[in-house]
């Protein structure tokens, strides 16, 4: 069967990330990239062509390709992915076929569910979300433009517009976090957060004793 044709927006780590998944794990080809013209300065990227986001319509028919938006800053994705709805061209997901999910899940549009995930019955992510690594309990919301990364939200939480959730988090159950919250690597919450929070754990200090005196110590 033909695969079916993409474009991504972007062109960072992170959109030659997803290219490459996408090329090996789903129904579609990446046959080009593009960015905004004013970010433009090369005409290709990744070995593919590189196009003007502003002009895509004049080399692409919406009806023969769909977009994927590959930028992990939520605030600028969420600003393309509303300019992206006006251009006719279709928005799709990507769902790893190394991630665990079920059938129930409820997703929207122009999202990635990385490796590694996994997500129990009754999830509901809403638009432009990219999930890495991440544990989700059951009937958890995720709202709009939010990035989880390698963390584990449990049952039953909600999840405001914006949020970032960093590296080796944890949400309690029954949780709400309010809209523009940042948890940092290593947070655990445990109770509802306002909006535009921002929580980080105490910084790891460096130990004045040396890798040798250590493995002396407990590898003799």
């Amino acid at each position: 069967m033909e695969k079916k044709k993409l474009i991504i927006y972007g062109v960072g780590r992170y959109a030659e990330y997803v290219r490459y998944v996408f090329d090996n794990d789903s129904s579609f080809t990446v046959i080009a990239y593009c960015i905004e013209k004013t970010l433009l300065k090369e005409n290709e990227f990744d070995k593919l062509p590189l196009y003007a986001f502003e002009d895509l319509k004049s080399h692409f028919s919406p009806d023969c390709c769909s977009l994927f938006i590959a930028v992990g800053q939520n605030e600028i994705r969420k600003r393309i992915f509303q300019d992206a709805q006006k251009t006719g061209f279709g928005l799709v997901n990507y769902i790893s076929s190394k991630a665990n999910t079920w059938k129930n899940l409820s997703l929207g549009k122009n999202c990635f569910i990385g490796e590694g995930s996994t997500l129990q019955p009754f999830v509901e992510i809403a638009d432009n979300c990219i999930l890495f690594a991440a544990n989700i309990g059951h009937h958890t919301k995720i709202g709009k433009n939010v990035l989880v990364s390698a963390m584990t939200l449990g049952g039953n939480v909600e999840v405001g517009d914006n949020c970032f959730l960093g590296m080796n988090s944890t949400v309690a159950q029954n949780v709400k976090l309010g809209e523009n919250t940042i948890i940092g690597m290593g947070c655990t919450i445990s109770r509802d957060t306002e909006p535009n929070s921002v929580y980080s754990a105490k910084g790891t200090s460096k130990r004045k004793v040396s890798y040798t005196e250590v493995s002396q110590r407990f590898l003799s």
